[in-house]
């Protein structure tokens, strides 16, 4: 599912929002569908194009930067943390549905995404930041 980044997000973020979707492709639900195989291992399945296989994948963060990542998400508040988890690590479940299960309007969806990414980066940069 592709979503747009750059949308209304100020430029002071967007080096924020570039980790968390780092850290989401790392994170993601990498969850498959099977299929099933005969008794006597014969069975061949159709071919099909795999959606994965269309374009490279993107090299994930290492993991000690990842979790460095989770745990300053830890830190972030809960209501935020949801909004940040829901967006930017790729799930079964649409965003769209993650913020109606949420209860949440798109204004307090957008405001809730840009606050939970103030409050990351400055915890994320006071931890790891050596400027």
């Amino acid at each position: 599912m592709k979503r747009d980044f750059e949308m209304t997000v100020p430029v002071e973020l967007r080096e924020a929002e570039e980790v968390l979707r780092k850290y989401g492709a790392w994170a993601q639900d990498r969850w498959k569908k099977q299929q099933c195989a005969s008794a006597e291992g014969n069975y061949k399945h159709p071919p099909t194009r795999s959606v994965d296989c269309d374009e490279p994948m993107e090299p994930f963060i290492p993991d000690w930067s990842a979790m460095q990542v989770q745990r300053v998400l830890q830190v972030v508040p809960m209501q935020f943390r949801r909004v940040l988890f829901a967006y930017y690590v790729p799930q079964r479940e649409h965003p769209s549905a993650a913020r109606r299960k949420l209860g949440l309007t798109n204004r307090d969806w957008h405001q809730g995404r840009i606050m939970g990414l103030r409050k990351f980066w400055l915890i994320y940069c006071a931890r790891t930041c050596k400027t």
